[in-house]
């Protein structure tokens, strides 16, 4: 989900009629990455909570107060309290259509005294910093920064190696790049969504996204959608270009309308408008009141954050045991080689009986050298190699069939552990949970079964030509996506050498290549190169596909596929 610049935008308006001039009187660390502050302001107290997490960045009011997540003092921490508790909040801004918001804070004279600064020289002038928010996705970072713009800490401190824009204590504070290329999408003209014609981008709200600055996914499906009645289009003349500009105008001119869409009474997205790409939408009074609702459901799994790191641990532990086996495996397989030389070696030895003496130490034969034990009879030595090849034999009997079995655990613990790791709710952690018991390589904790109750299913989409895909987020999963809801002729896509999702489409006649990219984008984002920029995707019908037999759920094997590469693409950025 895009917490994009528009959001931010609403989010300081919030915050500049209720936080500026009001005291801060208490700041908090509530996990390494974020921040809760209180801000007495109106005779009211108002909690203000800002987080980094690369997945959940954002910074909104909270209904209830913050609680902390890191119970020892940090520098940050000690920092916080010198220069931000006790300080008055004098302004809130936004650079233009940039995902940064500014916190100018004044600590007065009396408030450093009753802090006890006495060891500072200048106790009795005042003191201003600014607290800076930069809810950029995986670039989010929270920086203190003080009055000559140097940097006092920052909840992600980023060093020169492999980065441009350093972010370390007493270095100067630079902003984000901001790209220059972009225009105002408050200004938007007819004219301008029609010279993106010129371009090479085929998709609308792409190439929107791509012209615009400040512009999300989720905007521009907005925007197309309440111009076109659909939430994408292709790029081509005779589009009503003064619609479409006219739509993303009001995105960024008309009064705020916070909504809330949902899928199944379970937040999906969030606007300060009133979305209207989304069949349930519902709205709601703020804007932080729609963050809080969506990041309340998205923030259940952190809330049982220890209950999947247990499950990964465990998982870690297993497939370090079955890795050992394997190489032990792998050890005996390896000694198979060496039997036809046992039985050449005996069987030399017997060839050349007559030409052996006593106590001959070797044998030539050819460019080969056979050792004798001189203190034993040529017919003793070759005795000797067939009885060791023997036991050898009978020791190897079915080592590469289990070798094979445990090969197929070990991709099937790989596939998990990459699958837990992208669980996005409490459900899809439990599903895992229950499918590693089932398969008997877990025990439930505290010798308790895990309660039955209704299983999870796979997730079910649209590709924005409405047409379904279907996609696997466990192994359990995955084995029903291929063998038990595809079709024969339906496509079936799955990341290259890589564990992840099966991803299925179905298939009644032609099927778009739109189509056929958001389901390999897909394909990435469920699986272990979601972070990658793009990911190599095998795509083939799905009767090309067969069960390993024998092996665990979601093994397969494939032939006759063709290979494409995609960008990750998250559910909530398909068009509903």
């Amino acid at each position: 989900m895009n917490f994009d610049a528009l959001t931010l935008s609403a989010v300081a308006d919030e915050l500049r009629r209720n936080l500026v001039g009001g005291r801060i009187q208490r700041v908090l660390l509530t996990s390494p990455i974020s921040i809760g502050m209180e801000v007495y302001h109106a005779g009211k107290r108002h909690q203000l909570v800002a987080s980094a997490d690369p997945r959940n960045a954002r910074v909104h009011l909270l209904s209830a107060k913050p609680t902390r997540g890191v119970e020892r003092e940090t520098p940050l921490t000690l920092l916080l309290r010198k220069y931000v508790r006790n300080g008055i909040l004098t302004a809130v801004d936004q650079p233009a259509l940039e995902r940064v918001l500014v916190l100018s804070i004044i600590k007065h004279p009396a408030a450093r005294k009753d802090d006890a600064e006495r060891d500072d020289d200048d106790v009795d002038a005042e003191q201003r910093c600014e607290l800076i928010f930069e809810v950029m996705g995986q670039r989010s970072n929270i920086i203190l920064v003080d009055d000559d713009n140097l940097i006092l800490d920052a909840v992600k401190r980023i060093p020169p190696e492999g980065s441009r824009r350093v972010i370390l204590p007493r270095e100067v504070y630079v902003a984000p790049p901001r790209p220059t290329d972009r225009r105002d999408p408050r200004t938007v003209t007819a004219n301008g969504i029609a010279v993106l014609l010129d371009g090479p981008e085929p998709d609308l709200g792409k190439a929107v996204i791509g012209a615009y600055a400040g512009v999300s996914p989720q905007q521009a499906r907005e925007a197309i959608m309440r111009a076109l009645g659909v939430p994408s289009a292709r790029l081509e003349p005779g589009l009503p270009f003064e619609a479409i500009a006219a739509a993303l105008r009001s995105l960024w001119t008309e009064p705020a309308a916070p909504s809330v869409a949902y899928e199944a009474d379970e937040p999906i997205a969030f606007a300060p408008y009133l979305m209207t790409q989304y069949p349930d939408v519902r709205p709601v009074a703020t804007i932080s009141e729609a963050l809080e609702t969506y990041y309340a459901s998205a923030d259940q799994i952190t809330a049982h954050a220890q209950r999947r790191e247990a499950l990964r641990q465990r998982l870690a532990d297993v497939r370090e045991r079955i890795q050992r086996q394997h190489e032990a495996l792998s050890r005996e397989l390896e000694r198979a080689a060496a039997l036809d030389r046992l039985r050449w070696e005996g069987e030399m030895i017997f060839g050349y009986l007559h030409s052996i003496e006593p106590g001959q130490t070797t044998l030539q034969v050819e460019d080969a050298t056979i050792k004798l034990d001189p203190q034993k009879t040529p017919v003793e030595n070759a005795q000797a190699r067939f009885r060791e090849y023997d036991k050898a034999k009978g020791a190897l009997a079915g080592v590469p069939e289990r070798l094979a079995a445990v090969d197929g655990q070990l991709h099937y613990l790989d596939e998990t552990l990459a699958l837990l790791e992208l669980a996005d709710s409490y459900e899809a952690i439990a599903a895992i949970e229950r499918e590693v018991q089932e398969q008997g390589l877990v025990k439930p904790t505290g010798g308790k079964a895990q309660p039955r109750g209704p299983r999870s299913t796979p997730l079910r989409l649209q590709s924005s030509d409405g047409i379904p895909i279907f996609v696997g987020r466990s192994a359990g999963q995955n084995e029903e996506v291929t063998f038990r809801l595809a079709r024969p002729d339906d496509l079936w896509l799955h990341v290259r050498e890589v564990p992840g999702a099966h991803v299925v489409v179905q298939v009644d006649g032609t099927v778009p290549d739109r189509t056929i990219e958001q389901a390999a984008g897909l394909a990435v984002y469920f699986s272990a190169v979601r972070n990658s920029t793009s990911a190599e995707v095998i795509v083939t019908p799905r009767r090309n596909v067969r069960k390993i037999p024998g092996g665990p759920p979601g093994l397969v094997s494939f032939r006759n596929e063709h290979t494409i590469r995609a960008a990750p693409i998250a559910p909530s950025d398909l068009a509903s």
